[in-house]
């Protein structure tokens, strides 16, 4: 059913009222700005929140009227453990903030959303000659450093170039294939009926569970985002509704901060981890399941209650796993802090190590942990796939959906009372080059 939108939403939107007066023109060029060309929610939004302001002055605006008025959430919908609001609110302010620093940089008027109302302020736009871009602040800061420290700011800021230029194309790439990702999304809609003789079992096995299944990809701005921080940032702070606001605000050098904040505005994810993503959909296809896939900065607990789930990644590019470590045997540990990277043994069994270092050089060795076990409500299934590197978990993946099993392996697959279980593989690959070989380390049946 679907949910029933707020009176403001559908009845407001074509008053003359509106149609003459500035502030609400003002909001129409917003809009159709490049900012906000392929941002239609954030569009959406924008103009809700200001229909209210400017029809019901006074009125205070809730998380549930947004969410249920623009973002298609039900009437139950509970902030407490959705936080998509406060989310899309924080990027609407960082594309308001854009919009006034370029097209809008002549407005006479600037619109606002201030922190802890969602509510716009419209305010007359400082005069131009008084103020600074980010650019020109930039600048200006380096003007006043002397000959030796401007120059070697120009050296960092060369290197930060480089790094952003590289990213910016690794990024590229990936968007193309999470774009076509989410287009085959579409084509799962409608469940097809497995003819595929050889459909892999460990597929097939997973197609016995009730329900659509949810493919979280990565996200790979968190883990770089915590690499130049220098330290691991847990689950609740990054659905917090500003993040990462304080992460980047504590970062000394200016340029720096102004990088990573770009960069993580980016719904970025590597390609080998796009790839998994979109074989898992076409493999779920073939067996009658449907399929979608999701960013991991867009799922919310609530989503892990309702459906059953693929978490693809570590726990410092997918930190969803880490509600979940309880039920592993295999802990993949990568502490930044102090730059170890290896997966603890919790339960050694005979002939195990007490730990599995991952080792970073040519050849690599790289673990790969692969659990299946119930979310916290026992509505569904999570599917975890935690490998040392993003190569290790695309090859792991591609032997899972295409590999030939280990018999002591497909034995297990094959219980008909197989409910959960966990997988430990170690891979041999070249850096960077993923492959398919694959050695059991062992079998956790629960």
């Amino acid at each position: 059913m679907t949910p029933k939108r707020s009176s403001e939403a559908t009845s407001t939107f074509d008053l003359p009222s509106l149609n003459s007066d500035d502030r609400w023109l003002l909001v129409q060029r917003i809009t159709a700005s490049e900012e906000f060309r392929r941002a239609e929610q954030l569009r959406n939004i924008l103009q809700f929140v200001t229909r209210s302001a400017l029809l019901n002055p006074g009125k205070a605006l809730s998380e549930i009227d947004i969410a249920v008025g623009v973002l298609n959430r039900p009437q139950n919908f509970d902030p407490a453990y959705d936080n998509i609001v406060r989310a899309q609110i924080s990027h609407l302010r960082k594309r308001l903030a854009d919009y006034f620093e370029s097209e809008g940089r002549d407005e006479a008027v600037v619109l606002t959303i201030p922190r802890g109302s969602y509510l716009p302020v419209f305010s007359p736009a400082p005069a131009r000659s008084a103020t600074l871009t980010r650019v020109d602040s930039i600048q200006a800061e380096e003007r006043k450093t002397s000959p030796g420290a401007e120059a070697g700011s120009r050296s960092a800021r060369a290197v930060w170039k480089r790094l952003h230029f590289g990213l910016t194309i690794v990024f590229a790439l990936a968007f193309l294939i999470v774009s076509f990702a989410y287009w085959r999304t579409w084509s799962s809609k409608v469940p097809v009926s497995n003819k595929d003789a050889g459909l892999s079992p460990f597929v097939r096995d997973l197609a016995r569970f009730n329900g659509d299944v949810i493919i979280v990809i990565p996200d790979t701005s968190f883990a770089i985002l915590q690499t130049i921080v220098g330290k691991n940032i847990p689950l609740s702070e990054y659905v917090r509704q500003d993040f990462p606001e304080d992460e980047i605000t504590a970062l000394k050098d200016q340029e720096l901060r102004s990088v990573i904040q770009s960069d993580y505005s980016f719904r970025s994810t590597s390609v080998n981890e796009a790839l998994i993503g979109t074989d898992f959909l076409e493999s779920l296809r073939q067996a009658g399941v449907h399929a979608v896939i999701r960013y991991a900065r867009d799922i919310h607990v609530e989503d892990l209650n309702q459906n059953n789930s693929i978490l693809i990644g570590g726990p410092n590019s997918d930190p969803w796993g880490r509600l979940f470590s309880e039920q592993k045997n295999f802990l993949h540990v990568d502490d930044l802090t102090k730059d170890t990277h290896f997966f603890e043994n919790r339960h050694r069994l005979a002939g195990e190590q007490a730990s599995y270092e991952n080792i970073y050089s040519n050849p690599e060795i790289a673990y790969v942990d692969v659990t299946l076990t119930q979310n916290a409500l026992q509505t569904g299934y999570v599917l975890m796939i935690d490998g040392a590197d993003m190569q290790a978990n695309e090859s792991a993946s591609r032997f899972l959906l295409h590999g030939q099993f280990p018999a002591e392996m497909a034995t297990l697959l094959n219980r008909p009372d197989l409910r959960s279980f966990e997988i430990f593989l170690r891979s041999k690959h070249i850096t960077g080059q993923a492959d398919d070989s694959f050695d059991l380390v062992a079998l956790r049946p629960k």
